[in-house]
This record gives C-alpha cells, structure tokens and sequence, in this order.
C-alpha cells in the first residue's frame, strides 16, 4: 500500500512539473511553413505593390522608418503605450510591446513577391536610453492573410485610379439635310 502511495505521488509530482513545461510549448514551424505563411504574389508592378504596402503599413498605425524601392525593403514600427517599471540597478523607466515590420518586394517576371515579418519587441526606457528587446515573432496565420487582404484591396484601388477612363462614343453623325426642290406650281385652269 505504501509503495502504491508512493507511485502516486511520484506521478502526481512529475505530472504537476511537466505542466509548465507544456504550457511553454509553442508551435515550432519550419523556415518553409513560415516562409509560405509571410509571402505571396501580386499580379502588378514593383513600383504599385510597394507603394500599396506602404500604404497599408501607414493605414494600420506604422511609423515608416525606412523604405527604398530599389532594394524593395520597408520597415515600420507600430504605436504602443507603455507603463513606469522600476529596476534596482537603473531606476524608474518605461516599458512596452511594440509591434515592428519588414518587408521585402521583389520583382519576379509578371509577378510582384512581398514578403511581411511581424514581431513584437518589448522596449525598455531608462535613464540610460532605450532599446528593444526581446523581440517575440508573430506567427499567426490570420495577422498576415489580413496583410495580405489588405495589400489586396489597396491594389485593386490603386490600379481603377491609374486606368484612363473609357474613350466616349462619338456621338451619332447627323443626317445630311435633303435638299429641298422647289416645284412649279401649277394653275388650275
């Protein structure tokens, strides 16, 4: 009986260790499944896909750090609150999460690639500046179909803006007028 206490005991002890550890455990993708989640193709330019995710990153609170078309990089980083902390070793300062983007475009024949990065920085401010760290990838599918959608939309604005409008129809030519012939009037008589 006291062998079957122990048993139990054991078992309840490394159940209850391991939970944490379960807990923790998040989903490991491999480079390719989180490559093909932060990429798809756009049946445009260069040029009109990287300025619709420009507009897009603007669109949803991204502050534009850097952005060349030649290489087809931009990076942003989005708008946060944050809170006081305090550290025994630099005193009162300031942290928060704040969400950051990449992207990449590229120009591959007829189609345009754009690939997004995602990731949550946490940010500490002290007496002695600020840096991020910590930064913690965003690999939910939904974040980035939602980019995408977006991107989408802003391309198909985009592209009804810079069509030339249909040409008008000439309108119908006029019909010759018939010449009036003048007839001798006859006299009854």
């Amino acid at each position: 009986m006291k062998l079957i206490k122990s048993a139990v005991l054991i078992g309840i002890s490394v159940a209850v260790a391991q939970a944490p550890a379960v807990a923790k455990d998040k989903v490991e993708m491999s480079p390719l499944q989180l490559q093909a989640m932060q990429t798809k193709d756009f049946e445009a330019s260069k040029e009109t896909v990287f300025a619709s995710v420009m507009t897009v990153l603007q669109d949803a609170g991204y502050r534009v750090e850097n952005a060349d078309l030649a290489t087809g990089i931009i990076t942003g980083v989005g708008s946060s609150k944050g809170k006081m902390v305090y550290s025994l070793w630099s005193g009162f300062g300031k942290s928060k999460k704040s969400p950051i983007v990449s992207s990449y475009i590229e120009q591959l024949g007829p189609m345009t690639r754009v690939r997004l990065n995602f990731v949550m920085a946490k940010v500490k401010s002290t007496l002695y500046g600020s840096q991020p760290q910590d930064e913690e990838p965003i690999v939910e599918a939904a974040v980035y179909q939602d980019a995408f959608n977006k991107i989408d939309q802003a391309l198909f604005i985009r592209s009804s803006m810079t069509q030339p409008a249909p040409a008008a129809a000439p309108p119908p030519a006029a019909k010759p007028a018939e010449p009036v012939v003048a007839t001798p009037a006859t006299s009854g008589n």
